[in-house]
């Protein structure tokens, strides 16, 4: 008698084991597919076309194309360059003061 208690304790933890080894195994086989899919998701969310009140809104990506910036963005981007220039000025300028 003391022998089937604890055949039926062995049973119930391979069973267990089991049930438990599966949910793992599923969960690390599914966890890189749904982070895939989320990626996916975010990429293609990136690439829609922005929505704009404007009708005469091209659908292609100028700077992607290589086609160039706006005009107002590459005079902010030249005013940016100007002033790291300056600044690059400045640093050299108190590098050989000191």
């Amino acid at each position: 008698m003391t022998d089937r208690p604890a055949s039926s304790t062995i049973v119930m933890a391979m069973l267990y084991g089991a049930v438990l080894g599966g949910v793992a195994m599923a969960w690390l086989l599914l966890a890189p597919r749904q982070r895939d899919r989320l990626v996916r998701r975010q990429r293609r969310m990136l690439h829609m076309p922005r929505m704009t009140g404007d009708d005469d809104y091209e659908q292609e990506d100028p700077v992607a194309d290589g086609k160039g910036l706006s005009k107002p963005l590459e005079d902010h981007m030249s005013q940016i360059q100007a002033s790291i220039e300056d600044v690059r000025r400045q640093l050299e300028a108190m590098g050989n003061d000191g």
